[in-house]
């Protein structure tokens, strides 16, 4: 009897070693597939398929195995196989939260809505997808807070990362400038932005006087890049343009205060 039973649990921890080196072994056969793809193609959606195949394979291994062992130990499993059957219909009304985020998590796939890495929103949350996996989607924003959705609540996703982005820049500058000279500080600081960018989609255009304040005339420029390249452009115009505007004299608009003594 005790012969028996040290073979049993011999045999039990084989099948569960086993089944580790199996998820291992196909792991990383699967990751150095999807890895020089995506590498070679830039393609985020290989990496997001990498992470759902490798859950999907990791709970195959693990009720393969599950039902090795507890065919080991005698239990009949096409009984209880048989038995699972109408548990699983029970289950399945009692887990229809749970069916809606796997097929909410397939659907975004399938339709290419974002992909791991891609910068999206949802409602008011905005970040970066670093998982997307049957259940659920894990976003980070720029401060480091992740938020974690169920698929199934997956609504009204606005994808940052898609299309190229329209950077729309407006310079206050003061009536005190001449329209001349503003435009050729203006286009000079445009020049200097090029040269310090090479991902532009389109040359950097100065559409015109967009508004008249009260105490500035806003000029819009406006230019073409890659997404989520327009945070990082921004930053270099407006350097550019206060460089130029204090290098030729040129008053940039900013709140004023009359302070009048009585």
């Amino acid at each position: 009897m005790e012969s028996i039973f040290t073979k049993e649990v011999i045999t039990t921890i084989c099948i569960i070693v086993s089944a580790f080196i199996l998820y291992f072994i196909i792991k990383q056969i699967m990751s150095n597939f999807f890895l020089k793809k995506a590498r070679r193609r830039s393609n985020k959606k290989a990496l997001t398929l990498l992470t759902i195949l490798n859950n999907i394979i990791k709970y195959i291994i693990l009720i393969i195995a599950l039902l090795t062992v507890l065919a080991t130990w005698g239990v009949d499993t096409k009984a209880l196989l048989a038995s699972l059957g109408v548990a699983g219909a029970v289950a399945g009304l009692a887990m229809q939260d749970m069916i809606k985020d796997f097929l909410g998590g397939a659907d975004v796939l399938t339709e290419d809505q974002f992909k791991v890495g891609d910068n999206i929103q949802i409602g008011n949350f905005r970040g970066n997808v670093i998982y997307l996996g049957l259940k659920t989607t894990k976003i980070r924003a720029y401060t480091g807070e992740v938020k974690i959705i169920n698929n199934r609540n997956m609504n009204d996703v606005i994808n940052y990362s898609i299309m190229n982005a329209i950077c729309v820049v407006d310079i206050g500058l003061s009536y005190d400038n001449k329209i001349e000279e503003t435009e050729k500080v203006l286009q000079k600081a445009i020049d200097n932005a090029s040269k310090k960018v090479n991902y532009l989609q389109k040359p950097i255009a100065i559409l015109g006087i967009e508004e008249l304040t009260n105490d500035s005339v806003v000029y819009r420029i406006e230019a073409e890049v890659p997404p989520m390249k327009n945070f990082e452009f921004n930053r270099i115009l407006l350097k550019e343009v206060l460089k130029e505007a204090e290098a030729h004299n040129l008053t940039l608009s900013y709140n004023k205060v009359d302070v009048h003594n009585v």
